[in-house]
């Protein structure tokens, strides 16, 4: 069994003996306080207990005008079921006591007492101060009507005391779920949204304390990954600058010397030189060639490497984007051979708040693919749109030649880092497969898409669509 499961199993056992003690307690609790608060409530109303209290004052000066005949006229007349008895448990007036009742008469209430909630009826019964006879002890029994029997609405206060139970349950369950679990979760889960974010130095076992010794030990266990992806980090991005550092210092040098032969066998007049002197400069050009397609390459490479970077941070601000379309009008315009053409339709209204940065490298990128791949006599048309989408507005931007396309099965892996589309497309043409890459890493961190797709009769339509409000 791994520390992780043996931990966890610790933390499986702990929160079943909190839970089954929380219910034992609060069951204990809730037998007492519901035993407590029945007791309370099958006790007579003050208002039925004084008027009780009234029957037997009104019995009690019968008694003591000795008239019998009026006691049982005054019995019969009553809203309750009343007995004037004697010591013997004889009714005084010579009325019929219900068989029922008589039985009843060996549970008598006291009227300060709890009614009880099984007979609805119940007998209870009041000592009178006067008698008929001189040693005679006389009481009044009355019968309970059911309206007034306190029993009545229990139902109600039980259902009561039980959902006060069950919340009381709920919420203990809670504060332990809370303590052993999300608490420590949420800790984990804004850790790790730090992480992602790029805040490389985020550490969370500060937020647990050792006698949580389950999320203690996973705590431990993310900031040491959280340190090793800092240093796997880290050292990446050293090794990157020193890769680019040894890259281009050869390459300086190379240039240096080939500078340096060009120049000695540029102010030669010896006959062999200048029997060699053509093949020498051709081989010259092709080296500094090389060099600047190598020196390009390290460049693309590292654009490519902090776009791909998962902590790039956006510089947002508003701007129109005819900022960024004569600024690549003017820029391409002198790549062009004379026979290309390029169209950019006018987008003075289009307003933006993105990354400028990020969405001129997308858009220029993308028109440079087209120029070196379209073919010498291309047509370069680009079309902006706007459109409302889910309570926000979309820019995209069509980039449509004229050339041969691209192969259907190819069109997915057109973004791919390092892709080339058959001899169209090759390196010689001066792409390593980096620009599109490029463009797709772009937009991601713009929040928005990008696809291509062939056009009828020929040519390829390269769609960026982005968000003109990156915060929305």
């Amino acid at each position: 069994m791994s520390v992780f499961t043996q931990h966890f199993a610790s933390l499986k056992w702990r929160l079943f003996s909190y839970f089954s003690l929380l219910i034992l307690v609060i069951l204990i609790t809730a037998t007492g306080i519901e035993s407590l608060v029945i007791n309370r409530l099958l006790m007579l109303s003050e208002s039925t207990q004084h008027q009780l209290l009234g029957l037997a004052t009104q019995a009690d000066e019968l008694v003591k005008q000795g008239d019998i005949d009026k006691i049982a006229k005054w019995e019969a007349n009553q809203d309750y079921v009343v007995y004037v008895l004697d010591e013997n448990k004889q009714v005084i007036s010579g009325r019929e006591m219900h068989p029922h009742n008589r039985f009843k008469l060996n549970y008598l209430k006291h009227l300060h007492h709890p009614m009880g909630d099984r007979v609805q009826k119940p007998l209870i019964g009041l000592p009178l101060e006067n008698n008929l006879k001189q040693g005679q002890a006389l009481s009044l029994i009355i019968q309970l009507n059911p309206n007034k029997h306190p029993a009545l609405y229990l139902d109600y206060y039980l259902w009561s005391i039980r959902i006060a139970i069950g919340l009381a349950v709920i919420f203990g369950f809670t504060r332990l779920l809370t303590k052993y679990l999300i608490r420590p979760l949420e800790h984990l889960q804004s850790g790790s949204k730090a992480l992602a974010q790029g805040e490389l130095d985020t550490r969370i076992s500060q937020h647990f304390s050792p006698n949580e010794r389950e999320f203690y030990v996973l705590a431990a266990e993310f900031d040491k990954m959280a340190e090793q992806v800092q240093k796997s980090m880290t050292n990446q991005q050293r090794l990157l600058r020193d890769v680019s550092h040894e890259l281009r210092t050869p390459l300086a040098r190379q240039e240096l010397a080939l500078h340096l032969i060009e120049s000695t066998v540029k102010h030669s007049d010896t006959a062999e030189l200048q029997t060699i002197q053509h093949q020498i400069q051709q081989g010259l050009q092709r080296l500094r060639s090389e060099g600047e397609q190598m020196a390009q390459l390290i460049t693309s490479i590292l654009d490519f490497s902090r776009l791909n970077n998962a902590y790039t941070q956006l510089n947002p601000e508003v701007f129109p984007l005819d900022d960024i379309r004569n600024v690549i009008m003017a820029g391409c315009g002198f790549e062009t051979s004379n026979r290309q053409q390029i169209t950019w339709d006018q987008t003075s209204n289009a307003s933006l708040y993105t990354d400028k940065q990020y969405l001129h490298r997308a858009i220029e990128n993308i028109v440079r693919n087209s120029i070196k791949y379209a073919g010498p006599n291309a047509n370069i048309n680009i079309n902006t749109t706007m459109t409302r989408l889910n309570e926000q507005e979309w820019v995209t931007i069509d980039i449509v030649d004229d050339g041969q396309g691209i192969p259907q099965s190819q069109l997915e892996t057109l973004f791919n880092p390092f892709t080339r589309i058959d001899d169209a497309r090759h390196a010689s043409q001066g792409g390593y497969g980096l620009g599109l890459a490029i463009v797709k890493q772009c937009r991601s961190l713009l929040g928005g898409t990008v696809k291509a797709e062939n056009v009828m009769p020929q040519g390829l339509r390269t769609s960026l669509s982005f968000p003109a409000n990156i915060d929305s």
